[in-house]
């Protein structure tokens, strides 16, 4: 068997109708950076990061909807504390409650979602219980 040329996630590209106020929620809220910014007629390309993983907010005139993410799963760690920092900012999680799957992973994971400004749906995903 050849090994496989895959070696991590790129990014996740997410259609939005404003790149600009998608990227400041992330760095505003979530601890993300800037990666790239790229803007030509019509499109605008907005990239941030944090922790490895890059996230690519596409406006496009032409906006094609086929391809929506239904997701983006954030590991993170002390998943408590920052609900609380996220509420505190009004943030409305889709559930009251973390979620604890005791049986997923070896030591389980606690998550939960929420909306970001594009509609997107985010998944907060704690492995360190």
């Amino acid at each position: 068997m050849k090994d496989c040329l895959v070696t991590g996630l790129a990014h996740i590209g997410i259609m939005t109708d404003d790149a600009k106020k998608c990227a400041e929620f992330y760095m505003n809220n979530l601890g993300f950076r800037s990666f790239y910014s790229y803007a030509i007629g019509d499109l605008c390309l907005e990239f941030v990061e944090c922790g490895g993983c890059i996230i690519e907010f596409v406006q496009s005139g032409a906006v094609d909807h086929a391809g929506v993410v239904d997701h983006v799963a954030l590991n993170v760690q002390g998943i408590e504390a920052l609900v609380e920092q996220l509420k505190a900012k009004g943030i409305v999680f889709e559930t009251e409650e973390i979620s604890k799957m005791p049986d997923f992973y070896p030591n389980g994971v606690k998550n939960i979602f929420f909306r970001g400004p594009a509609g997107e749906r985010i998944e907060l995903f704690d492995y360190s219980r």
